[in-house]
This record gives C-alpha cells, structure tokens and sequence, in this order.
C-alpha cells in the first residue's frame, strides 16, 4: 500500500476528554499512597511562619521532581497553580482540581503572560499557590524569573519546600519524578521565606532567583539526609 506524504497525521488523543475518570482514579491513588507513608519535617519553623501570615496569600516553590508529594501535601486548601495548555495539561487540570487545587492554564509564549495576570489578580482573595521553580519543560533545578515576577507583582512571600523519600521511584522524565514508595519516609524540608520587593532591579531578581535555587537544593540535601540518602544533584 503506498503511503500519502501528504497526509495529516492523527492528532493525538486527548485521555482527560475521552477518558474523564482517570484523573479522579488518579488522584485517589495518589491520596491512598501518601496515606501510607510516614511525614517528617526539616525546618518546620519556617513552615510555621508561613502559616502564620495567612489568610494572605504565599507562595510555595518546589523542583518538578517533587510535584506529586506536593500535590498530596498542599491538598484541598483551594491554592492556585499554572498548568500548560497542552494536551498533556488537560490531564494535569483535571486532576489538581480533583486535589482540590484551582489550575490556571498558560504557558511560556502560549498563554503565559495572561495566565501571569490572571494569577496575581486571583492571589488578593486566596490562600495562595503552588509552582514549580523550574517550569514545565527545565533545566531540572535551575529555577526561573517567572515566579519571581509573581512574588513581586502580588507581593507574596516565596516559601522553598524540598522533598525526598527513603524508598521511591524515580521516572526516567527530564527531572526525574519522584514518587515514594507505599509505607516510606516522606521529609519536606521548608527554607525561610523568600521576599522579592516591589520595584526590584533586574539584578535584585537575579539574586533572589539565585537565592531560591540555592534553597531548594540545599533543602533537599537537608531533607535526603533526614530520611537517610545522599544527595545527588
């Protein structure tokens, strides 16, 4: 059979249209998996210092890698997050707000900049949200200015929360995904808060930026520790 070069390729299915369910199953085995597990905290003073300035709003940054403990942590508090608006995204919607978390959708140059507005118009009546610092697509553990832009614009404080376990998974993704194991030792190491003043110069962002990323990995190390594994960046 000759093949037509011309021919458009099948669009890839979209699972969270055809199949709506999986997100929901999803998040139910997300939450029964970390149910098992036993949590530990590094640096809880910093933690409780976050809680102590709601109902304003903050705002949690953590590497990719650590998104589904994340998620698990952070549940059914209403907070925002940006999701992409890929195909991939649509999934991932769906089940943070089976998580109880309230998804924004954009991107870097697909809906971004609008998303970015959208959030901080939303930040004045939330308790706040979750982001990863190194966006959706990396460098694994380089964090980026956007978050930056959110804190100054909305003029919440950045708390750095790193994660590791005992006994995990870890998929052969571009940050390597971190999933405990059932029954493991979860530690979620929380740094001091991270101010980004209104105003700030270019090279005052560069250091904040720099500041947060020095955080997240020296928390993790921290928080490898805690559970008993050496840090590998």
């Amino acid at each position: 059979m000759a093949l037509n070069i011309h021919q458009k390729p099948a669009k890839r299915r979209n699972i969270a249209a055809s199949m709506p369910f999986l997100p929901p199953l999803a998040a139910m085995a997300q939450r029964l998996l970390h149910r098992t597990c036993r949590i530990e905290f590094v640096g809880e003073e910093n933690y409780l210092a976050a809680q102590e300035i709601q109902p304003k709003p903050v705002i949690a940054a953590f590497w990719h890698c650590a998104y589904p403990s994340i998620l698990y942590f952070f549940r059914d508090n209403g907070y925002l997050t940006i999701i992409s608006r890929s195909r991939d995204g649509d999934f991932a919607a769906s089940l943070v707000k089976s998580l109880g978390f309230s998804p924004f959708r954009g991107s870097p140059g697909k809906g971004g900049v609008a998303a970015l507005k959208g959030m901080i118009s939303a930040f004045r009546n939330s308790p706040g949200g979750g982001f990863v610092a190194d966006g959706s697509q990396g460098p694994a553990q380089v964090a980026q200015k956007g978050l930056l832009l959110l804190a100054m614009y909305s003029d919440a404080p950045i708390v750095p929360v790193s994660v590791a376990a005992d006994r995990c998974w870890r998929f052969r993704t571009w940050d390597r995904t971190l999933l405990p194991k059932p029954f493991a030792r979860i530690a979620f190491s929380f740094a001091p808060m991270i101010r980004v003043e209104r105003g700030a110069s270019p090279d005052e962002i560069e250091e904040c930026r720099l500041q947060l990323e020095r955080s997240l990995n020296d928390g993790t190390s921290l928080a490898e520790k805690a559970v008993g594994r050496l840090h590998k960046v």
